[in-house]
């Protein structure tokens, strides 16, 4: 199962992504609305909340998940 990777932004930080990105689809859902954006390559949805402030959610990067294990195998073998 692949990790998701997650964060918060303003509506304006919202703005900007849609003009650079390429919208796939879109859904108003309550007082919010729901965005599944192409940007940079990669699949994201973009979640517009009522009280202005954004939730982004993406893919994690796999390298840096794969570099993030490696450094736990190392803090066990140090232990």
């Amino acid at each position: 199962m692949k990790k998701l990777h997650w964060h918060i932004g303003s509506s304006a930080q919202l703005s900007h992504l849609l003009i650079q990105a390429t919208l796939e689809q879109s859904a108003a859902i309550g007082g919010s609305t729901l965005y599944h954006i192409m940007h940079d390559g990669e699949e994201k949805l973009a979640i517009a909340l009522p009280d202005g402030q954004t939730l982004i959610v993406a893919l994690a990067n796999p390298d840096s998940t794969h570099s993030r294990r490696l450094d736990d195998t190392k803090k066990g073998s140090a232990v």
